[in-house]
C-alpha cells in the first residue's frame, strides 16, 4: 500500500469517530501531515478523501488559499509600488494580507457546521508570505465541525514544521500521519 493511501486509511478511521462538542478551536483542528514531495499525490486523492467523509456521514467544504496573494495584491493600491521596490511589501503582508485571508474564509466559514470538515489545502501558497499557524489560530474559532489543513511538512516532538523550512510551532492540533 502506498503512503498516500495508508494516510488515507487512516484518515478513514479518524473521520468515523465520534466528533464531542464543547472543544476549543485550536483542539478541532487537524493536520494531515505527509512529505512535501507527496504533495501532487494527496492532490490527486482529494475526492477519495472527500467520498471518506460522506461516507461517514459529514459535510465537506474545501478551502484554497491558491489564488489569496494574486487577489490581494491585484486590489492593492501600491501594487505597482511593491513591484519597484518590493522590500515595502513585507508590511502589508504581516497586516493587510494576513486580514484578508482571515475575512476571505471567514466569508466561506458561513456555510459550516457542527457536521462539516473545513479542508483547508494549499498551505504551500502562503508560504513565505504570512506563517499558516497565524491564519489557523484565527480562523479555529469560527469553526463548528473540524478544520484539517493539508501539510506538507513534518510533525515531530509535538512541533510542526510547514515545508521543513523555518522552525517548528508547538499547536494543539491532532495530528493525522503515517
Amino acid at each position: 500500500m502506498s503512503k498516500i493511501n495508508e494516510l488515507l486509511a487512516k484518515f478513514e478511521s479518524i473521520i468515523k469517530e465520534p466528533w464531542p462538542n464543547g472543544l476549543s478551536g485550536q483542539e478541532k483542528v487537524w493536520f494531515l501531515i505527509f512529505d512535501p514531495i507527496d504533495l501532487r499525490k494527496v492532490h490527486f486523492k482529494l475526492a477519495e478523501f472527500e467520498i471518506a467523509t460522506k461516507n461517514a456521514n459529514r459535510d465537506w467544504l474545501l478551502v484554497s488559499l491558491n489564488n489569496y496573494f494574486s487577489n490581494w495584491l491585484s486590489k492593492h493600491d501600491y501594487k505597482e509600488s511593491f513591484f519597484k521596490e518590493p522590500e515595502y511589501i513585507s508590511d502589508p503582508l504581516q497586516d493587510e494580507f494576513r486580514e484578508y485571508i482571515i475575512l476571505e474564509i471567514n466569508k466561506k466559514l458561513v456555510h459550516n457546521s457542527e457536521n462539516t470538515l473545513v479542508v483547508l489545502k494549499d498551505a504551500s501558497a502562503i508560504f513565505g508570505f504570512i506563517k499558516l499557524s497565524e491564519i489557523v489560530l484565527d480562523i479555529s474559532n469560527n469553526i463548528k465541525g473540524r478544520l484539517m489543513v493539508l501539510f506538507p511538512g513534518e510533525f515531530a516532538n509535538n512541533q510542526y514544521r510547514l515545508m521543513d523550512a523555518r522552525d517548528g510551532w508547538d499547536y494543539l492540533a491532532r495530528p493525522i500521519m503515517i
